[in-house]
């Protein structure tokens, strides 16, 4: 009697599995054909044009290498056709009749980060992107742990104090040239977990 009880506690366990992976599918599928239906009509210039009833709301979100994102509210005149046609490398986050808004992974530093970005070190001795000098502690992204020794016994002190105290990056050049010079310090996960 209790191995029928447990047998039929299975089935209606994994029936009630079937069917909420089966309404959990739906619903995906119900998502993808809203975001398939927004882009068509964004796409539609006559969609845009009969659906839009005034100036269209235009919001530019960018992000960028350094971890930095920056967003950017525009009131245009133009119709959806003509705005993606001048953004036609930007991805459709999402599409109103009076709203549009665009993402673009930008291959470059945020402004602020060149108006005063610093790499240092974190209090763990995390490689680490700072909005101003490192001891502000206002970090813009993280990186890698450094091995500090390793980095002391190959670089000269006058580098390794200039890391502590901050290195100044004011373009994607600078960027790139100080995380190829402490890649060679990074510490190994593997040789880490194997402590």
């Amino acid at each position: 009697m209790k191995r029928l009880f447990l047998f039929g506690s299975l089935g209606a366990l994994l029936t009630s599995g079937l069917i909420f992976a089966g309404l959990l599918d739906l619903e995906m599928a119900k998502q993808e054909q809203t975001t398939s239906q927004a882009e068509e009509q964004a796409a539609d210039g006559n969609a845009g044009k009969t659906a839009q009833t005034g100036p269209l709301q235009l919001s530019l979100q960018r992000t960028y290498l350094c971890g930095g994102k920056t967003e950017e509210e525009i009131q245009t005149e133009q119709t959806m056709e003509q705005v993606l046609a001048e953004h036609s490398g930007w991805e459709i986050v999402s599409v109103e009749a009076d709203r549009l808004v665009l993402h673009k992974a930008v291959n470059d530093i945020a402004p602020a980060c060149k108006e005063n970005g610093y790499f240092g070190l974190s209090a763990e001795g995390i490689l680490t992107l700072f909005n101003g000098l490192p001891s502000e502690q206002k970090v813009v992204q993280t990186f890698y742990p450094l091995d500090m020794e390793k980095m002391e016994n190959s670089l000269p002190k006058a580098e390794v104090d200039l890391l502590k105290q901050g290195i100044r990056v004011r373009d994607l050049a600078e960027y790139n040239s100080v995380l190829s010079t402490y890649d060679d310090f990074q510490v190994d996960a593997a040789a880490e977990a194997g402590h």
